[in-house]
């Protein structure tokens, strides 16, 4: 699929310009989930469950395309 570059404005992910897919029209998705897991020094031997974090297309900005963010979902 073909990608546009679009910027993440908080939560993790923020002011990160990354590329998003887009559907067969060439139109962005509404929502984009990014997981995010990994290990915690001395916590444990095994990874964190992954935690999905929700950014929502701000249709007010589209040159580049904006995410903000909407917190993270239960995964």
């Amino acid at each position: 699929m073909p990608a546009i570059e679009a910027w993440f404005l908080g939560g993790p992910a923020d002011g990160r310009l990354a590329p998003v897919e887009v559907d067969a029209a060439g139109t962005l998705p509404q929502v984009v989930l990014l997981r995010q897991n990994g290990f915690y020094i001395g916590a444990a031997d095994h990874p964190s469950h992954p935690i999905e974090h929700r950014y929502v297309r701000d249709d007010a900005q589209d040159r580049p395309p904006v995410y903000r963010y909407a917190g993270a979902t239960d995964g």
